[in-house]
């Protein structure tokens, strides 16, 4: 209990660290996207690689795949049919935050410290079905209720192919289902780069936070992310009371506590949402999520 209570400080403080930097004047809001392009791109993959090291596949794993694609299709329906009537900003802002998980830079981070190294592939397997939603289902689906545009499969395709995290556990998984294991120097060097991805992640974090509301706003960034927790920890429920392994519920119930990924802002900005409104909404989901993940790694 005490190293996992050193864990959590620790990480708790490199998100401060990050924070703290950026009021100095180390760091600014826009070094962020330098840290995200290096997490998602390098060390992400990097740790992926070094997950499948000891890997055996297992059929349990494709599961999370359907869990995750599930609960990714129910919320977002939901937001867009609680936000029915309301003019089409309002529809893409419920839409696109009440679903997604920010997978590879809030929950990876904390399984690679605090859960077995098979759960960094149970992670991939989540994130495998939450990242076409993430990369441009949402937005595609909100585009065409909202302002009548055509769901292009083309488009949400493209986005996930050149998903650098997706296609590197794509790539591990069949060679894991076909045995073959990558050259140990490369296990090495994976590794090492791996080994920086839960610092860079957690003061990427940092750096974003950031919270201001407008009174204005106030009850609609409340509504949203009730809507958020409410229906991801419903979902959490009944996949803990199922008969899965205790791997596949933790990293599920864990995933499903994310905050909002950092890519929905961009959906946010192209459907004409308000930026005060998506960018409190993405640093205060981000609070929630840290406020119920560490009970649920202590627990």
């Amino acid at each position: 209990m005490e190293t996992i209570l050193v864990k959590a400080v620790g990480l708790a403080l490199m998100i401060f660290a990050g924070y703290a930097l950026k009021h100095l004047g180390v760091f600014r809001v826009e070094d962020a996207k330098v840290l995200s392009r290096i997490v998602v791109n390098l060390t992400l993959p990097a740790a992926l690689v070094t997950g499948f090291r000891s890997f055996r596949f297992d059929a349990a794993y494709l599961s999370l795949i359907g869990i995750a694609l599930a609960s990714n299709l129910v919320m977002l329906f939901f937001g867009l049919w609680w936000s029915r009537g309301r003019d089409a900003a309002t529809r893409a802002l419920c839409g696109l935050n009440v679903c997604s998980y920010n997978i590879g830079c809030f929950v990876l981070p904390f399984v690679q410290s605090f859960l077995p190294v098979e759960a960094l592939i149970g992670v991939a397997m989540f994130d495998a079905g939450n990242c076409p939603v993430n990369s441009g289902i949402a937005y595609a689906v909100v585009s065409a209720r909202s302002s009548g545009e055509h769901i292009r499969p083309r488009f949400v395709l493209n986005k996930v192919a050149h998903s650098v995290p997706f296609m590197t556990y794509l790539v591990l998984m069949i060679l894991s289902v076909l045995q073959i294991s990558l050259p140990e120097p490369i296990y090495q060097i994976a590794s090492t780069i791996g080994g920086a991805n839960t610092f860079l992640a957690m003061l990427m974090i940092g750096i974003l936070f950031e919270v201001r509301v407008d009174r204005r706003d106030r009850r609609q960034i409340a509504e949203i992310l009730i809507l958020r927790y409410a229906g991801s920890f419903l979902m959490a429920c009944l996949v803990w009371l199922s008969p899965l392994p205790l791997l596949i519920r933790q990293v599920s119930v864990l995933s499903m506590m994310a905050p909002i990924p950092s890519v929905t802002m961009v959906y946010c900005e192209k459907c004409g949402c308000k930026p005060s409104l998506y960018g409190v909404l993405n640093s205060l989901s981000l609070v929630i999520s840290l406020a119920l993940t560490f009970p649920l790694l202590l627990a």
